[in-house]
Formats: C-alpha cells, sequence, structure tokens
C-alpha cells in the first residue's frame, strides 16, 4: 500500500472529516499494519529479546527494557515482535498508561514478549508517527469502552482495533508530525523536571 492510495474520499464514507489535506488518507488499522506478525527463524538457539509488561515504561516515552534469552526458550506462548514494530498493551489499565513502544535494538533484531501486547508492522507508516497514534487519546478512548473479561483482567481484542480508523499523511509530514510531538514532550518533560 502507498500513502495516499485510497485518497481522501474514503474518510466520508466512514463518517470521517471529508476534507483531509491533500495527499492524506484515512483507513481502518488492519489496512495499514500487519497484526500480531509472527517471527521465522531459521536458528533457534539464537538469542533475542524479551519483553515483560513490567519493562514497558508509561506515558509518553518510547523507553522499555528487554532481556537477552535463547529464541528457542521464548519463541511459544508469548508475542512475538521485531526491530520497528510497534507494541501496544492490550490490557487495562496498562493500555490507558500508555505503556507502549517502538521495539529497537533486539538481539538479532527479534524478541517476544507478554501476551498482553497487540504488535503492530508496517512498511508505510513511519513508526514514531505510528506510535503517537496508539498514544493518543483518540486511539485509546476508541478502545476502553470495549474492553471484555472479567475485572482485574480486562483487554480490547484485536477485531476492535483493527477497525479503528487512522488518518496516514504522506511520509515527509508523518515524519514532521512526529518530530513536533517528541520536541513538545521533551519540552514537558524538562517543566515538569524543574517544579
Amino acid at each position: 500500500m502507498f500513502i495516499g492510495e485510497y485518497g481522501s474520499n474514503i474518510c466520508a464514507s466512514i463518517g470521517h472529516y471529508e476534507n483531509l489535506p491533500d495527499g492524506w488518507c484515512c483507513v481502518p488499522i488492519k489496512e495499514a499494519f500487519t497484526i500480531n506478525p509472527r517471527n521465522k527463524v531459521d536458528d533457534e538457539n539464537i538469542d533475542a529479546g524479551f519483553v515483560p509488561m513490567a519493562m514497558i515504561s508509561e506515558g509518553y516515552s518510547n523507553d522499555f527494557i528487554y532481556e537477552t534469552r535463547p529464541w528457542c526458550k521464548i519463541k511459544s506462548g508469548f508475542t512475538h515482535f521485531a526491530n520497528g514494530d510497534i507494541a501496544v498493551a492490550k490490557i487495562s489499565p496498562c493500555l490507558e498508561n500508555r505503556k507502549s513502544m517502538i521495539l529497537k535494538g533486539l538481539p538479532n533484531e527479534i524478541g517476544a514478549g507478554t501476551t498482553e501486547l497487540h504488535v503492530f508492522r508496517s512498511q508505510c507508516i513511519d513508526a514514531h508517527f505510528g506510535l503517537c497514534f496508539f498514544k493518543s487519546d483518540y486511539f485509546i478512548n476508541q478502545c476502553v469502552g470495549t474492553f471484555n473479561g472479567v475485572v482485574g483482567q480486562q483487554r480490547v481484542s484485536k477485531a476492535i482495533i483493527e477497525n479503528i480508523n487512522i488518518g496516514i499523511p504522506p511520509l515527509a509530514e508523518q515524519e514532521r508530525i512526529a518530530n513536533k510531538i517528541h520536541l513538545l514532550f521533551a519540552t514537558l518533560d524538562k517543566i515538569t523536571e524543574e517544579l
């Protein structure tokens, strides 16, 4: 898929603001990302990164820590991801607390982690722009009213997330938006530290 392939008319047909800037398109998440991809690894004895929920920072940062583990020990029973993927908590309150990040620096560029993550992989969306979207009030509010499960174990399903719409500008605009948001939050962090 290429940015702008769908044009702005799709937003009118799904009930969104139809006056998008030229070059923008609006599509369901499932058309912009592969959701929860699996890793295919030839050598199962290589090292990989393992990320439990406790090692993912809350808020607007992109911080997480991984443990190095053999791929053969984590390939089953956990959520797969690779460098460049965006991982987003699907369980409450971690989703509302913005536990999400762009995976980077993983041993052999692969990893696995808590099953309470949805993973998003795209070839056409800048990962930093995508992360800003997944940390936005718009995205989180679309999820919050849809949780299923028992109290203390409520989560948003893939079926709900994949149909949430995302506005996608051209790549250069995605990068500009993501950089501006990063600068604004860095300024807010500095102000908070000085209080």
